[in-house]
Protein backbone atom coordinates (compact mmCIF):
# COMPACT_ATOMS: atom_id res chain seq x y z
CA UNK A 1 0.00 0.00 0.00
CA UNK A 2 1.90 3.19 -1.02
CA UNK A 3 0.89 6.75 0.00
CA UNK A 4 0.85 8.17 -3.40
CA UNK A 5 -2.78 6.74 -3.75
CA UNK A 6 -5.87 6.38 -1.37
CA UNK A 7 -8.20 3.19 -0.81
CA UNK A 8 -11.69 3.23 1.06
CA UNK A 9 -10.33 1.86 4.83
CA UNK A 10 -6.38 2.70 4.17
CA UNK A 11 -4.95 3.22 7.29
CA UNK A 12 -2.20 5.88 7.62
CA UNK A 13 0.16 6.76 10.43
CA UNK A 14 0.62 10.98 10.96
CA UNK A 15 3.75 11.48 13.32
CA UNK A 16 4.64 15.47 14.22
CA UNK A 17 8.09 16.01 15.05
CA UNK A 18 8.87 19.14 17.19
CA UNK A 19 11.53 20.26 19.57
CA UNK A 20 12.02 23.26 22.19
CA UNK A 21 13.87 25.75 20.94
CA UNK A 22 16.91 25.45 23.78
CA UNK A 23 17.58 22.22 22.45
CA UNK A 24 16.73 20.96 18.96
CA UNK A 25 18.74 17.73 18.80
CA UNK A 26 16.32 16.02 21.44
CA UNK A 27 12.90 15.51 19.36
CA UNK A 28 10.00 14.12 19.84
CA UNK A 29 6.81 13.25 17.93
CA UNK A 30 3.01 13.02 18.75
CA UNK A 31 1.27 9.90 16.78
CA UNK A 32 -2.30 10.16 15.10
CA UNK A 33 -3.95 7.24 13.20
CA UNK A 34 -6.43 7.81 10.20
CA UNK A 35 -8.91 5.36 8.40
CA UNK A 36 -9.64 6.55 4.57
CA UNK A 37 -13.15 7.18 4.07
CA UNK A 38 -13.23 7.39 0.23
CA UNK A 39 -10.58 7.07 -2.53
CA UNK A 40 -7.90 10.11 -2.86
CA UNK A 41 -4.75 10.90 -3.56
CA UNK A 42 -1.21 11.84 -1.89
CA UNK A 43 -2.86 15.87 -2.06
CA UNK A 44 -5.28 14.61 0.29
CA UNK A 45 -2.67 12.83 2.73
CA UNK A 46 -0.89 16.42 2.54
CA UNK A 47 -4.17 18.30 3.34
CA UNK A 48 -4.71 16.64 6.21
CA UNK A 49 -1.41 16.59 7.47
CA UNK A 50 -1.85 20.62 7.08
CA UNK A 51 -4.56 20.71 9.30
CA UNK A 52 -3.35 18.67 11.69
CA UNK A 53 -0.17 20.65 12.19
CA UNK A 54 -2.02 23.98 12.62
CA UNK A 55 -4.08 22.23 15.30
CA UNK A 56 -1.06 21.30 17.30
CA UNK A 57 0.59 24.68 16.46
CA UNK A 58 -2.66 26.00 17.92
CA UNK A 59 -2.17 24.47 21.26
CA UNK A 60 1.90 24.90 21.91
CA UNK A 61 3.98 27.44 23.71
CA UNK A 62 6.03 29.43 21.02
CA UNK A 63 8.99 27.69 22.42
CA UNK A 64 8.42 24.34 20.48
CA UNK A 65 9.46 24.44 16.95
CA UNK A 66 8.13 22.33 14.40
CA UNK A 67 10.72 19.86 12.49
CA UNK A 68 8.36 17.85 10.05
CA UNK A 69 5.54 15.73 9.44
CA UNK A 70 6.14 12.10 8.36
CA UNK A 71 2.87 10.22 6.84
CA UNK A 72 3.46 6.35 6.77
CA UNK A 73 1.35 3.65 5.74
CA UNK A 74 0.13 1.22 8.48
CA UNK A 75 2.11 -1.77 6.52
CA UNK A 76 4.92 -2.96 8.35
CA UNK A 77 8.03 -1.14 6.76
CA UNK A 78 9.02 -3.25 3.81
CA UNK A 79 12.28 -5.26 2.97
CA UNK A 80 13.37 -4.27 1.10
CA UNK A 81 12.96 -0.32 1.44
CA UNK A 82 9.76 0.89 -0.23
CA UNK A 83 10.30 4.78 -0.49
CA UNK A 84 6.36 4.99 -1.59
CA UNK A 85 5.71 4.03 1.59
CA UNK A 86 5.85 6.80 3.41
CA UNK A 87 5.99 10.87 3.13
CA UNK A 88 8.48 13.17 5.25
CA UNK A 89 7.66 16.81 4.91
CA UNK A 90 9.79 19.53 6.64
CA UNK A 91 7.98 22.32 8.37
CA UNK A 92 8.63 25.50 9.64
CA UNK A 93 7.50 27.48 12.83
CA UNK A 94 6.54 27.48 16.58
CA UNK A 95 3.81 27.25 18.54
CA UNK A 96 1.06 29.92 18.61
CA UNK A 97 0.75 30.35 22.62
CA UNK A 98 3.03 32.90 24.81
CA UNK A 99 4.39 32.06 27.53
CA UNK A 100 2.95 33.17 30.61
CA UNK A 101 4.79 31.71 33.91
CA UNK A 102 7.42 30.17 31.64
CA UNK A 103 6.61 26.23 29.66
CA UNK A 104 6.61 23.62 31.98
CA UNK A 105 9.43 20.78 31.65
CA UNK A 106 9.16 18.58 28.28
CA UNK A 107 8.38 15.74 31.19
CA UNK A 108 4.87 17.73 32.28
CA UNK A 109 2.70 16.78 29.67
CA UNK A 110 -0.58 17.95 28.81
CA UNK A 111 -2.93 14.59 29.25
CA UNK A 112 -5.63 14.39 26.28
CA UNK A 113 -8.03 11.81 26.67
CA UNK A 114 -9.25 10.20 22.89
CA UNK A 115 -12.65 9.82 23.44
CA UNK A 116 -13.14 6.36 21.69
CA UNK A 117 -17.10 5.39 20.21
CA UNK A 118 -16.54 2.16 21.88
CA UNK A 119 -13.85 -0.01 24.30
CA UNK A 120 -11.31 1.73 26.19
CA UNK A 121 -9.99 5.15 26.14
CA UNK A 122 -6.85 6.80 24.24
CA UNK A 123 -4.41 9.24 25.42
CA UNK A 124 -1.86 11.39 23.68
CA UNK A 125 0.34 13.42 26.09
CA UNK A 126 1.43 16.85 24.43
CA UNK A 127 4.97 18.07 25.47
CA UNK A 128 5.65 21.96 25.40
CA UNK A 129 2.03 23.04 26.03
CA UNK A 130 1.51 23.49 29.43
CA UNK A 131 2.83 26.62 31.06
CA UNK A 132 3.93 26.53 34.82
CA UNK A 133 1.18 28.91 35.74
CA UNK A 134 -1.51 26.13 34.59
CA UNK A 135 -0.13 23.59 37.01
CA UNK A 136 -0.65 23.28 40.73
CA UNK A 137 0.52 20.57 43.49
CA UNK A 138 -2.22 20.79 46.24
CA UNK A 139 -0.76 17.37 47.58
CA UNK A 140 2.20 16.87 45.68
CA UNK A 141 0.70 15.87 42.53
CA UNK A 142 0.35 18.02 39.36
CA UNK A 143 -3.03 18.89 38.32
CA UNK A 144 -4.47 21.80 35.63
CA UNK A 145 -5.14 24.88 37.73
CA UNK A 146 -8.83 25.60 34.89
CA UNK A 147 -9.47 21.98 33.18
CA UNK A 148 -11.89 23.90 31.74
CA UNK A 149 -10.13 26.40 30.20
CA UNK A 150 -7.73 24.26 28.73
CA UNK A 151 -10.48 22.16 27.41
CA UNK A 152 -11.85 25.96 25.74
CA UNK A 153 -8.23 25.98 24.16
CA UNK A 154 -8.05 22.72 22.66
CA UNK A 155 -11.37 23.24 21.33
CA UNK A 156 -11.06 26.79 19.99
CA UNK A 157 -7.49 25.13 18.56
CA UNK A 158 -10.06 22.33 16.41
CA UNK A 159 -12.31 24.62 15.15
CA UNK A 160 -9.53 27.16 13.80
CA UNK A 161 -7.46 24.26 12.37
CA UNK A 162 -10.54 22.22 11.03
CA UNK A 163 -9.25 19.23 12.55
CA UNK A 164 -12.86 19.12 14.08
CA UNK A 165 -13.86 18.21 10.56
CA UNK A 166 -11.80 14.82 11.30
CA UNK A 167 -13.59 13.91 14.35
CA UNK A 168 -16.87 11.47 15.00
CA UNK A 169 -18.74 11.19 11.68
CA UNK A 170 -17.05 13.28 8.88
CA UNK A 171 -19.62 13.73 6.71
CA UNK A 172 -17.27 14.90 3.79
CA UNK A 173 -13.83 14.78 4.68
CA UNK A 174 -11.75 11.68 3.28
CA UNK A 175 -10.35 10.87 6.60
CA UNK A 176 -11.41 9.60 10.25
CA UNK A 177 -9.33 9.95 13.47
CA UNK A 178 -8.86 6.49 14.54
CA UNK A 179 -7.45 4.31 17.38
CA UNK A 180 -6.17 0.66 16.01
CA UNK A 181 -4.50 -1.73 17.85
CA UNK A 182 -0.88 -3.17 17.33
CA UNK A 183 -2.40 -6.25 15.20
CA UNK A 184 -3.92 -3.71 12.98
CA UNK A 185 -7.70 -5.67 13.66
CA UNK A 186 -9.50 -3.30 15.72
CA UNK A 187 -9.98 -0.01 14.68
CA UNK A 188 -12.01 2.37 16.86
CA UNK A 189 -13.68 5.93 15.69
CA UNK A 190 -12.46 9.00 17.93
CA UNK A 191 -15.54 10.63 18.96
CA UNK A 192 -13.52 13.69 21.02
CA UNK A 193 -10.63 15.01 22.49
CA UNK A 194 -10.40 16.25 26.04
CA UNK A 195 -8.24 17.64 28.53
CA UNK A 196 -7.17 14.76 31.47
CA UNK A 197 -5.04 16.10 33.73
CA UNK A 198 -0.74 16.43 33.66
CA UNK A 199 1.00 13.32 33.15
CA UNK A 200 4.64 13.13 33.69
CA UNK A 201 6.34 11.18 30.41
CA UNK A 202 9.79 10.32 30.25
CA UNK A 203 11.27 11.98 27.37
CA UNK A 204 12.42 8.53 25.53
CA UNK A 205 8.75 7.21 25.90
CA UNK A 206 7.31 6.19 22.44
CA UNK A 207 4.01 6.73 22.21
CA UNK A 208 3.71 5.44 18.51
CA UNK A 209 1.00 2.79 17.73
CA UNK A 210 1.64 0.46 14.86
CA UNK A 211 2.35 -2.72 13.68
CA UNK A 212 6.02 -3.58 14.44
CA UNK A 213 8.89 -3.82 11.63
CA UNK A 214 9.78 -6.81 10.93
Amino acid sequence: MPVTSVAVDDLFVYRVIKSHENNPSDQWANSYEFKALSSGSEAELLTLGIVLVNFEKAIHKNVVVFDRLIISTWEEDSTPYDPTSFISSSLSGVGAVGEVGGTAAVNTCLNVTRVAAYGRFGHLFYRGVLDLSEIESPAGKSTLVDRAGIQANIDAALVSSSFEDYIGNPAEETFQLVMVNKAGTQIRPVTGLFAGGVSTVPTDHAWFNRTPAP
